[in-house]
């Protein structure tokens, strides 16, 4: 069973805890139905300290197993939520690129690339822009994924085919985050997402 290791610092003051530790992955109580074929890659940006878009990825990649990519810009954007949004929201309405570590490996190697990011001002961060824009998408199946404060998925996917011209799109996933970081704290809330709901998308869209 994979572990992941989750690390939370919250002020007492607040009138909560500090809490360390690792806890157990919420394990599908589904079975996929098909892996895919040929070689696949799961792309994603995450920014929060929750990392939604990262465990959704994770979620993702338990299922159809190949490679992993982490967009990590090389000057981060503040710790500060808010000027996190202000400073993405500067850079969709300037068309600004921000820089991002390199991804090393050749796009054409791969058949099937699952691409992630969380929803600011209705579609993907602008580092998920700097990513698309490194690599000719002709050809190549792309299936996206994303983590939401209750907006959906907005214009990321038919953002994300305008900046992916010749590229096949499947039909995306929209995880609201709030339910993610519930769910592995397992906490009670009126809706909680689990692996189940990535094992059922593929099996919707893997055939």
């Amino acid at each position: 069973m994979k572990i992941f290791c989750l690390l939370f610092v919250i002020a007492a003051t607040a009138g909560t805890v500090f809490f360390y530790g690792c806890a157990r992955s919420n394990e599908p109580t589904l079975t996929l139905n098909k892996k895919p074929d040929g070689k696949t890659l799961v792309v994603y940006y995450s920014q929060s300290a929750n990392q939604n878009t990262k465990i959704v990825a994770e979620w993702i990649l338990q299922q159809t197993g190949g490679d992993f990519f982490e967009i990590e810009m090389l000057t981060p954007y503040p710790d500060s939520y808010n000027a996190v949004l202000e400073a993405s929201k500067q850079h969709n309405e300037a068309g600004i690129l921000p820089e991002i570590r390199p991804f090393n490996k050749d796009i054409s190697d791969y058949d099937l690339i699952f691409i992630g990011s969380p929803i600011w001002y209705g579609t993907y961060a602008p580092p998920v822009g700097t990513f698309l824009a490194s690599a000719d998408w002709t050809d190549k199946t792309l299936v996206p994924f994303c983590t939401h404060g209750g907006g959906g998925s907005g214009k990321f996917y038919s953002d994300l085919a305008a900046a992916c011209p010749g590229a096949k799109l499947l039909d995306g996933l929209a995880v609201r985050g709030s339910n993610v970081v519930e769910r592995m704290l397992r906490r009670s809330t009126a809706h909680k997402e689990s692996p189940d709901i990535v094992v059922e998308w593929l099996n919707q869209i893997i055939r």
